[in-house]
């Protein structure tokens, strides 16, 4: 796509998603500038314009979902004292990206060890962080009474291991919508911490399992 014309805004943003495209199908090795400006559509030499090398534009794709990650947690945490309340938010900001972007979420994680020390250094710091933010919430849910867990911090790996996961899987043509994912989810990782089932959960899961014929209607009638 050529962008005659455009504003340096503009191209920036296709400069970013261009590279996504081209890392995650060649790897990082081999996505060359020049690969990137083709599918841009702009000379390879303009590239450097908006960008100072090929590896500081590998870390701003690694560095900014964590950070714009880490702020819509904070944002929406600020008003939620409850552990509950903040456990969703967080699965839901987590899933959110994962569902939508996968080709990031792939890039991350292969190829982190192609940052130079300091970049890697930044961005794992910054996973840290967000790690973190979900083991304080679930110890304070645990110190609260509120959740089970034998180690806070192996608790967390293993949440993220599952909410991660769905990036492997998920496809938007698929039988469930992502908001039914997410519940899903929910009520799975309510049931990692220890929390019984209740009416929200019960009600969550039959919608759940509605989502796939909501959703044929919805086509039919979308035909008809």
């Amino acid at each position: 796509m050529r962008l005659v014309g455009s504003n340096g805004e503009v191209t920036e943003k296709a400069i970013r998603r261009a590279a996504v495209e081209v890392i995650a199908e060649h790897g990082f090795e081999a996505a060359s500038l020049r690969l990137i400006a083709k599918e841009v559509g702009i000379q390879a030499p303009s590239l450097y314009n908006y960008i100072k090398s090929k590896e500081q534009l590998l870390f701003d794709l690694l560095k900014e979902p964590l950070v714009s990650m880490i702020a819509e947690y904070k944002a929406g945490a600020e008003h939620l004292p409850d552990p509950f309340d903040r456990l969703q938010l967080f699965i839901g900001v987590h899933l959110n990206f994962h569902l939508d972007f996968t080709q990031e979420v792939f890039i991350g994680n292969m190829e982190l060890r192609r940052l130079k020390r300091p970049h890697y250094k930044v961005v794992t710091g910054l996973r840290d962080e967000y790690s973190l933010m979900l083991t304080k919430i679930i110890e304070e849910g645990a110190k609260a009474g509120q959740f089970q867990v034998d180690d806070a911090r192996v608790t967390t790996f293993a949440l993220l291991a599952m909410l991660s996961g769905v990036c492997n899987w998920y496809r938007p043509d698929g039988p469930l919508s992502k908001d039914a994912i997410v519940r899903i989810h929910t009520k799975l990782a309510m049931q990692m911490l220890g929390l019984p089932a209740t009416a929200h959960t019960d009600k969550a899961v039959r919608d759940v399992a509605n989502e796939p014929k909501r959703r044929k209607r919805a086509v039919t009638a979308s035909v008809a």
